[in-house]
C-alpha cells in the first residue's frame, strides 16, 4: 500500500526529492524519448526560492521507492485564481490509482488554497497520440490550448535585416538596467497578447523587480542566457525582444522562450530579426548548442510562419488542459 508525503529541496532527505525529480524524468523519456524536455535535480531546487510562484509538491512512494510525482504552482502576483499542476508516474504505472491519488491531492490543494481554476499539460511525440487524454477527460478537464513543439538545427546562414528607424542589440546573461522598464512592459503585454486559447489568465503584473527576480533565479539554475531586443530609435524605447536559455546539463540544446514585438511596430520584420540575430549570438558565444526548442500555439500563424521560414521542424505536440473547481 503507497502513501503520499510532500517533499522539498529543503528537505533532510534528500534521496527522497531527486527520486521525486526522477519521476519525471523517466516520465519525459519513455513519452518523448532521449530528447525529452525536462528540468535537473538542481534546476527544481533552485525555482523553490522564487516568490513569484509558490510550489508545493508531493511523492506517491511505494515500498520505499517514490513512482509518482505531482507539483502544484500557485501564481502569487497575477491570475490568483489558477493552480498549474504538473504530475507524472513512472512508466508501468499509467492508467494505475496512483495517478488518481496526485490529481487528488493536487485539487485538494488547490481549492484549500482559494484556487478556482486548474491546469495541466500533456505532451506527445511527433506521430504518436495523447495517452493521457482519457483519463484527464474523465477527472475533469478539458483541453484548453493546443501547442507544437519544433526544434531549428544549428547553424544558421542567414543575418537579420532590420527597417530603417530600428537597431538590434544583445545581452548575455542578464540585461542592462536601463533595459528592465521596458523589458518588464513588453513581458506584461506577452501575458495577454498571445493566442492563450480557451484559457481565462489575465493580464501578468511586471515591473524592473520581476525581471531581476527572474534574472536571478535563471543564474540560480545555473543556466545561461542570450536576448536580443529591437529599439525604436526615435523614441529609444524597446519594442520588441526574444529570449533563449541553455541549461547546464544539456548544453546542446537551447530553449527559445518569450518572442514579442509591440503591436504598435509590427509589420516591419522586426519578429523574424530578433531571432535571426539571437541565433548568431548563440552560436557565437555557446558553440556547443546544436538546436533550439520552441513551442508556439497553433493558432499563432505569425510566429509559425516566422519559424518555418528559419527552418524550424515540429517534433512533439502539447496541450494544455483546464478544469474549474468550485469556489470556496
Amino acid at each position: 500500500m503507497g502513501f503520499l508525503v510532500q517533499v522539498s529541496a529543503l528537505d533532510a532527505d534528500q534521496d527522497r526529492f531527486r527520486q521525486w525529480a526522477e519521476v519525471f524524468e523517466a516520465a519525459g523519456r519513455a513519452r518523448l524519448g532521449a530528447e525529452h524536455d525536462v528540468f535537473s535535480v538542481d534546476e527544481l531546487a533552485a525555482m523553490e526560492s522564487a516568490t513569484a510562484r509558490g510550489r508545493r509538491r508531493a511523492a506517491w512512494v511505494e515500498e520505499l521507492r517514490v513512482v509518482g510525482a505531482v507539483e502544484l504552482v500557485l501564481p502569487q502576483h497575477d491570475n490568483t485564481d489558477l493552480a498549474e499542476c504538473y504530475f507524472a508516474v513512472l512508466p508501468g504505472e499509467q492508467g494505475t490509482a496512483v495517478e488518481e491519488q496526485l490529481l487528488d491531492w493536487a485539487v485538494g490543494q488547490a481549492e484549500a488554497a482559494g484556487r478556482t481554476r486548474m491546469t495541466t499539460t500533456t505532451s506527445w511525440a511527433h506521430g504518436a497520440e495523447d495517452d493521457q487524454a482519457q483519463f484527464l477527460t474523465s477527472a475533469g478537464f478539458v483541453p484548453a490550448q493546443f501547442t507544437l513543439r519544433s526544434d531549428l538545427m544549428l547553424p544558421i546562414d542567414c543575418q537579420p535585416e532590420v527597417d530603417a528607424g530600428y537597431a538590434l542589440e544583445s545581452a548575455v546573461d542578464g540585461l542592462p538596467e536601463e533595459w528592465l522598464a521596458d523589458r518588464a512592459a513588453l513581458s506584461r503585454r506577452m501575458s495577454t497578447e498571445i493566442p492563450l486559447g480557451e484559457l481565462a489568465h489575465e493580464e501578468e503584473r511586471w515591473d524592473p523587480e520581476r525581471v531581476r527576480a527572474e534574472i536571478a533565479m535563471t543564474a540560480s539554475m545555473g543556466r545561461r542566457s542570450l536576448e536580443t531586443v529591437a529599439r525604436h530609435l526615435e523614441s529609444g524605447r524597446l519594442v520588441g525582444f526574444t529570449h533563449v536559455q541553455v541549461p547546464a546539463g544539456t548544453p546542446h540544446r537551447a530553449y527559445q522562450h518569450d518572442t514579442l514585438v509591440d503591436s504598435a511596430h509590427r509589420g516591419h520584420g522586426l519578429g523574424i530579426a530578433l531571432k535571426i540575430a539571437n541565433s548568431l549570438a548563440l552560436q557565437e558565444i555557446l558553440p556547443a548548442v546544436r538546436y533550439v526548442r520552441t513551442w508556439n500555439a497553433v493558432d499563432n500563424h505569425p510566429m509559425l510562419a516566422v519559424n518555418r521560414a528559419l527552418g524550424y521542424v515540429v517534433t512533439a505536440h502539447m496541450c494544455e488542459w483546464q478544469r474549474h473547481l468550485p469556489p470556496r
